[in-house]
């Protein structure tokens, strides 16, 4: 093993012995135990007491850290010409090293200030995941004795959408350890003081210390999820190390979450503090080194005959012959289309309606309403733009969406997944500061929930998918129950629950009438998976308890006849058209039905608005 290769893997565990003794001096309290910057207590050797010592520990170990980086620096540097990005990324790593020390120093003088202790938890473990990262390289693409690279993983045909998997479950536990970072640096550790729930209820006031909080524990279940799946697509793997590796951090993030619930059950127990940031902080190496790993590998082509994969390109004959835009499109309609824009009107419809009801007889101002469907709008549209990216392969196969930006090879595709982060993250901050946090929170789950459970994980992996998934669908009564009255009401969950149990049936007449397009692009829908008879039955047991929730929210929402009397005029086009499905199932009785329910959602909506201002 050569000298670069010794030292990068020693420098890597010695930063990570550095984070752990850096959350032991946060966790007993001894930052200060040393209160001035190098020196402590003004002396170059402290006297020796425990809090003195575990802060020095701390300042020493930084030290040997710093030393073995210049030598890495020097010796890499020497390489360049063999290595050009590990030279470029270790002298990256000794200018983050740099600004760490600066900020040691500024963390003490500062007595502890929470943003600069944040900030410090940032840099040090975006300094772990680099120096992983050039660790990784080191071993397995070959940097060496100043030759060229020779040690390549060997060709092991990885299966299609790892690489993506690997890295948005590498994102998203780099944001989860900083947001953890500014948890405990804020002194929200215990804004919610019980697990699983918060406070004891399901969704708490939304104070700030505990909407950090909760935001930090719902995107723990949602890496719990992009993990579970890297784990699952990374068993298709031939290499041993790839395999390991997802299956090391697929226990580590379990163990994880347990490490986070017993932090709020032993009130923030030192020692389960200290495990808890260690367990991060190797979960984030061994992703870094996974990420890497992947990447270095030759993926071989899967056979024509392979099932379409989550995050995989388009068939090669797709993407050689790029689709021409058509006439008059610009670039910029171009990413319009991927917020599928005829999908957000009737959300917002649902969204304005809502809000109306909500208000009751005393009304809202222009200023919330179009605050509300900005926000919305942003938020619906960055999950259809993110889930045009993951199933670009689906669409591809698909007919009536091979025409889409991606497939089309109009738009990169990371270029749409940028797109759809930052619409995604517009959303919620709109929400946040000209509605509210609730409304905002409301919003980005939704998101969360439509990506990450929907797209990700449900929709190629069970008959179900629509069912569970159209939990994301139905949250903009929510949200526009909470920007009026920053709660959420037993009405808003009643009208959550009609677009809930309007979705299956809704899209079930769409895959009945594109049985053949699902079945070719491999999704499991359930006329492709149970047939058309189960489907059927499956859509006439919704349809009753659709109606059931449309006169029950009468009852409990407080709307009179003129509601009332929408409902069941509605639904008997409705039951009509569901009839005629059972007695003959054909394309067009489907497609029918699947334009009437997409009418039907819209005017039930609208008699509730109109119900509302009419009393």
């Amino acid at each position: 093993m050569s000298t670069i290769r010794t030292l990068s893997l020693l420098a890597t565990l010695a930063t990570f012995v550095l984070l752990i003794v850096g959350a032991t001096v946060s966790a007993t309290g001894a930052g200060l135990a040393c209160p001035d910057w190098p020196l402590c207590q003004g002396r170059i050797i402290p006297p020796f007491e425990r809090l003195v010592l575990i802060e020095y520990s701390h300042r020493l170990l930084a030290s040997a850290v710093g030393i073995i980086m210049v030598v890495l620096v020097v010796l890499t540097w020497g390489r360049r010409g063999a290595e050009p990005r590990q030279a470029r990324l270790m002298i990256g790593l000794l200018v983050l090293l740099g600004l760490q020390v600066g900020l040691g120093g500024v963390t003490v003088l500062s007595e502890l200030k929470p943003i600069v202790v944040g900030t410090h938890l940032t840099v040090a473990m975006t300094f772990l995941a680099g120096l992983a990262t050039f660790t990784a390289r080191a071993h397995w693409a070959g940097l060496d004795t100043g030759g060229p690279a020779h040690s390549r993983p060997a060709s092991y045909g990885a299966p299609a959408g790892l690489r993506s998997l690997a890295h948005v479950a590498l994102a998203m536990t780099f944001v989860q350890i900083v947001l953890g970072g500014f948890v405990s640096a804020f002194g929200a550790g215990l804004a919610c003081a019980d697990f699983p729930l918060c406070n004891g209820r399901v969704l708490p006031s939304l104070q700030p210390g505990v909407l950090i909080h909760l935001v930090h524990r719902l995107l723990a279940f949602a890496i719990v999820v992009a993990i579970a799946l890297l784990a699952s697509r990374a068993r298709e793997s031939r290499d041993a190390v790839t395999r390991l590796a997802a299956a090391a951090a697929m226990l580590l993030v379990i163990v994880q979450v347990f490490l986070g619930a017993f932090n709020v059950w032993t009130r923030l127990a030192p020692a389960v503090r200290v495990a808890h940031l260690a367990g991060a902080a190797a979960l984030l190496a061994i992703l870094t080194a996974l990420a890497v790993r992947v990447r270095l590998g030759h993926e071989a082509p899967l056979p024509a005959t392979a099932r379409p994969q989550s995050g995989a390109a388009p068939p090669d004959g797709l993407r050689a012959s790029r689709l021409p835009r058509p006439a008059g499109m610009s670039r910029v309609a171009d990413y319009f289309a991927l917020t599928k824009p005829r999908i957000i009107v009737l959300l917002l419809v649902t969204t304005i309606t809502t809000m109306v009801v909500a208000a009751g007889g005393a009304g809202f101002g222009a200023a919330l309403a179009v605050y509300t469907l900005l926000g919305g709008a942003m938020a619906a549209g960055a999950a259809n733009a993110i889930n045009c990216y993951w199933d670009r392969d689906i669409d591809a196969v698909m007919r009536r969406t091979r025409s889409r930006p991606l497939p089309a090879g109009r738009v990169a595709p990371r270029r749409a997944l940028a797109f759809g982060v930052a619409l995604g993250a517009a959303a919620v901050m709109t929400l946040g500061l000209l509605v509210n946090w609730l409304s905002a929170f409301l919003a980005g789950a939704g998101i969360a929930f439509y990506v990450g459970v929907y797209t990700v994980w449900l929709k190629r992996s069970t008959p179900q998918n629509i069912v569970i998934g159209g939990a994301a669908g139905a949250i903009p009564p929510l949200v526009g129950w909470a920007a009026v009255t920053n709660s959420v009401g037993l009405p808003a969950l009643l009208m959550f629950a009609i677009i809930f149990l309007w979705t299956p049936p809704h899209f079930w007449a769409l895959a009945l009438n594109r049985e053949d397009e699902y079945r070719a692009a491999g999704v499991p829908m359930l006329p492709v998976v149970r047939g058309r008879a189960e489907t059927l039955r499956q859509i006439v047991l919704y349809t009753f308890a659709l109606f059931a929730a449309t006169l029950g929210l009468a009852a409990v929402g407080g709307l009179g006849p003129i509601y009332v009397t929408a409902a069941v005029v509605l639904a008997i086009p409705w039951t009509l058209l569901v009839i005629r499905m059972v007695r003959r199932t054909s394309a067009a009785t489907a497609w029918a039905f699947f334009e009437y329910s997409i009418a039907y959602l819209g005017l039930l909506f609208a008699a509730m608005a109109l119900d509302r201002l009419l009393a």
